[in-house]
């Protein structure tokens, strides 16, 4: 019984550790759900439990809509996962200011809830429309008010990698966060492996950490640098050599976690945990891995 026990622990203890990615970003919204349903506290509890058992640290959420910060909070605190909080906003930053403020007011509040530790960093806007100077400022605005009120959590933004490499003013802050598969502007065929469309999904991990990642770090250097989404659409239209397909999601997020294991500076968060329905098209939809993906079989493939 004992030698059952112990043949069962080590074969947990290799599951968590092939599991190469740091983090799942996670929508605020219920997977497979249109209209936008906000998660519940038992929705963000399941969804925890599900990415620490397949080996992730973290969770990261992009906005503070449906309580979010407060449910993923609880929910990563019960789980034992850190969280890269993110305030998101829906203009510029001009325009935003009372949002940004407020929800600056609730991190604190769930910062001194649960901890410093809890949380890998805090990140003001995502992709924003705005211009360099005036992302940064509010970016330097908010950890300066941060730092008197005795938060030392890291501070930053998220924007394009391609956005970034070429305007390394958003290098400034405390972490660098870069997305690594969206495709919400002009630039979309050259922010990502599928988006590019000379690559397929075998490909997905050279693309982020042969050409993106090294990027960063030559305009960014000495940054701590985040990617904060990287993954590959089940469903969708095809774009060149990049099919849209379950198998080759599998083959992308296969490739993506040989690739982070390959490189440990970079912390690499899969983008994302279920199906997002409301979004504008069926790439932009089916991004999802949980409940679509054999995580295990996948992970175990790098050993």
């Amino acid at each position: 019984m004992k030698f059952i026990l112990a043949v069962l622990a080590a074969l947990a203890s290799q599951a968590y550790a092939t599991n190469n990615f740091y983090g799942m970003v996670a929508a605020n919204a219920i997977g497979g759900k249109t209209p936008y349903t906000c998660r519940t506290q038992a929705d963000w509890n399941t969804l925890a439990k599900t990415s620490k058992a397949n080996g992730f640290k973290s969770l990261r959420i992009v906005g503070f809509d449906c309580d979010a910060l407060s449910r993923a909070s609880k929910a990563a605190a019960t789980y034992n996962l850190t969280v890269l909080a993110g305030i998101y906003i829906h203009k510029t930053v001009t325009e935003a200011k009372k949002q940004i403020d407020d929800e600056v007011q609730i991190f604190m509040y769930n910062y001194w809830r649960y901890g410093a530790s809890r949380y890998v960093g805090l990140t003001i806007g995502n992709e924003v429309n705005d211009t360099t100077y005036n992302i940064m400022q509010r970016v330097y605005d908010v950890r300066g008010y941060l730092r008197m009120m005795g938060v030392t959590t890291p501070v930053s933004t998220v924007h394009t990698w391609v956005r970034i490499r070429d305007e390394p003013g958003l290098c400034g802050a405390d972490f660098v966060a870069a997305n690594a598969q969206n495709e919400a502007d002009v630039m979309r065929l050259c922010r990502s492996a599928f988006f590019d469309g000379a690559r397929t999904s075998r490909q997905a991990g050279d693309f982020l950490f042969k050409l993106a990642v090294p990027s960063l770090q030559k305009k960014c250097p000495g940054k701590k640098l985040i990617i904060s989404e990287t993954g590959w659409p089940s469903e969708g239209r095809n774009n060149s050599k990049a099919i849209a397909s379950l198998n080759d999601e599998r083959l992308a997020i296969l490739n993506l976690n040989c690739a982070c294991r390959d490189d440990r500076s970079v912390t690499v968060y899969a983008f994302e945990a279920d199906n997002q329905m409301w979004k504008d098209n069926q790439n932009e939809r089916s991004f999802g891995i949980f409940g679509k993906l054999e995580l295990p079989s996948i992970f175990d493939i790098c050993n």
